[in-house]
């Protein structure tokens, strides 16, 4: 996703966000200020997904509340994460040729897992409305890099006149733009791949939508960093870069309940 495209969405939410005011003010069937809604629940878990502006991911978290404004949660992402400097291309001298990257020389993902705080700003009424509240942490993130497989032209012939297709990992020392036929599959390169241990920091904004006080529905907008020490590399001709920084929204679905 491009980040005109990622401003684009966040101007769209916020929009939605300023207009819900308005809205509720015509909801003819509020609902009551019922016991299960004045409980101080203790414990919560959420499920999202993750669109930031270098890839996708899913999230996980599950804590406890500290305090009437302070929340602690375990979290665990797994997230895909793409070069701004990437972009799709076919070779136009093959026919049916695939849609490949050039100069990609990983596929990179991120597993995380650490701790974020939530810290209620406002609190919604009974009959509804939005809940706001910062949130902040971060932990321990690797990097997992598998390497880039494509499918390269072959003349076995040694005339030019027989050829052969097979994968191989890519290296702009030996393959030009005319030797590639497309990419391969995703499944190539598994047994190659390497780890890359780092940190990562988090902060945003969450904001929590519905009636029930046992439900949870939120979104959630923010930026994040990761920061390999050992670098990893997405691009050939950026190789090892330390810090992947980006910007995202999630959306959340869960439940609270207490544990004693």
């Amino acid at each position: 996703m491009s980040m005109k495209r990622f401003k684009n969405i966040l101007i769209l939410f916020l929009l939605c966000l300023t207009s819900m005011p308005v809205f509720s003010q015509f909801d003819t069937n509020p609902v009551e200020d019922t016991l299960e809604n004045m409980i101080l629940y203790n414990r919560q878990k959420t499920y999202g997904v993750i669109l930031h502006n270098l890839g996708l991911g899913i999230n996980y978290r599950s804590g406890k509340r500290l305090s009437i404004f302070n929340t602690r949660m375990f979290e665990l992402e797994f997230a895909y994460m793409k070069s701004y400097k990437q972009v799709k291309m076919v070779n136009p001298y093959v026919i049916n040729s695939k849609r490949y990257v050039y100069g990609k020389s990983n596929d990179v993902f991120f597993l995380r897992g650490g701790f974020v705080w939530k810290k209620l700003l406002n609190r919604k009424p009974y009959w509804g409305g939005v809940e706001l509240r910062v949130i902040y942490g971060g932990g321990i993130s690797i990097g997992i890099a598998k390497p880039y497989y494509l499918y390269i032209i072959k003349d076995i012939s040694g005339s030019g006149y027989k050829f052969t297709i097979i994968p191989e990992r890519y290296d702009p020392t030996k393959h030009s733009n005319t030797d590639i036929f497309g990419r391969a599959p995703f499944s190539k390169g598994f047994n190659e791949i390497s780890i890359h241990p780092g940190l990562q920091l988090k902060g945003g904004l969450n904001f929590e939508f519905g009636t029930q006080n046992t439900k949870i529905k939120s979104v959630e907008i923010g930026a994040a960093i990761d920061i390999l020490p050992t670098g990893m590399t997405i691009m050939y001709y950026s190789a090892n870069q330390i810090v992947f920084p980006t910007f995202y929204i999630s959306i959340s679905l869960g439940k609270r309940f207490n544990r004693y």
